[in-house]
């Protein structure tokens, strides 16, 4: 618990646990990114987006009537 209380945010423990930080989540994305991207799984078609106005087309049609 003393441990915590030495570490503050503007000193050096707390640039060195924020730079950990920052390089642990941008780390974990990327690698996330290469993974996806080595399955072919990036999903970057439009066809979702196409998908979802029909959907709303047709709530709105039902909706009409």
């Amino acid at each position: 618990m003393k441990f915590l209380a030495v570490i503050d945010g503007a000193g050096v423990y707390g640039s060195i646990l924020h730079y950990a930080l920052v390089i642990a989540f941008v780390g974990s994305a990327f690698i996330i990114f290469l993974y996806l991207w080595k399955i072919k799984r990036l999903d970057m078609d439009e066809e979702p987006k196409y998908q979802m106005m029909k959907e709303d087309e047709r709530e709105k049609e039902g909706e009409k009537r």
